[in-house]
């Protein structure tokens, strides 16, 4: 039975294999075709050479056809250059589902024991060695930090621009404008067993552009949009707002 168990399993992984050269070589064949159409002109780019390149799959090892095609002539006239697509479409010569696994496993175990699980569930050659499952886990855990990186650069910027003043253009006759400037801040309860944190509101409803004298000031410990609408509203009349 235990034979019987193994042989089925030695065949599904062959069957598997089989399957993944035919569709890894389609979708790289359709690719590298879709890239040699210039994206500016739609012409196709001149041929610089035909390699094979190895890709590491789930299922083991995939040999396909790497073109390199020349710059665009029509786009780039005198420039002599050339590309290989599949670089940009698997630049770790592993594909991104193998890649995503392998750092799994290298980060919940030792990585010797990780090369080992690969090698016997997947059918995959013992080149896969714990160095490689490393490298992989490192690569991996990289880009993320990288991801992380530019997520919370990019909040920053957003929360920077955010506090920018901002004034629209008014009309040009002071004594006509209303101008109304707004900033919140987050309170802590003085107890720090209590969880009482609050939202402040801090508005200034005066006539005139910024710097002018006067005006009148309200604090709202809510943020909710209709409650501040009938505040500033409130505010605004006080200066002779009619609107």
């Amino acid at each position: 039975m235990n034979s019987a168990m193994f042989a089925e399993r030695k065949d599904g992984k062959k069957i598997m294999a089989a399957l993944q050269n035919a569709l890894v070589n389609h979708e790289a064949e359709a690719y590298a075709l879709f890239r040699r159409a210039c994206r500016n002109c739609h012409a196709f780019r001149p041929v610089k050479d035909y390699t094979t390149r190895r890709l590491r799959t789930d299922y083991g090892t995939v040999e396909v056809r790497n073109p390199r095609w020349m710059l665009c002539r029509n786009c780039h006239p005198g420039i002599v250059g050339a590309f290989a697509p599949l670089q940009e479409l698997c630049p770790d010569l592993a594909t991104p589902e193998l890649m995503k696994l392998t750092a799994r496993l290298g980060s919940m175990m030792p990585y010797r024991q990780a090369a080992g699980v690969l090698a016997g569930f997947l059918p995959i050659e013992p080149s896969e060695t714990h160095a490689t499952v490393r490298k992989r886990t490192i690569r991996v855990g990289d880009r993320l930090d990288d991801q992380v990186i530019e997520e919370e650069e990019r909040g920053a910027r957003s929360q920077t621009d955010d506090r920018r003043h901002f004034e629209l253009e008014l009309l040009g006759d002071r004594p006509k404008e209303f101008v109304i400037s707004v900033d919140t801040a987050h309170v802590r309860s003085a107890d720090p067993s209590s969880a009482r944190n609050f939202e402040l509101v801090v508005a200034r409803c005066s006539r005139g552009g910024r710097g002018e004298a006067g005006g009148r000031y309200f604090v709202n410990a809510s943020t909710d949009q209709w409650a501040l609408r009938d505040r500033a509203l409130h505010a605004l009349r006080r200066e002779g707002y009619r609107g």
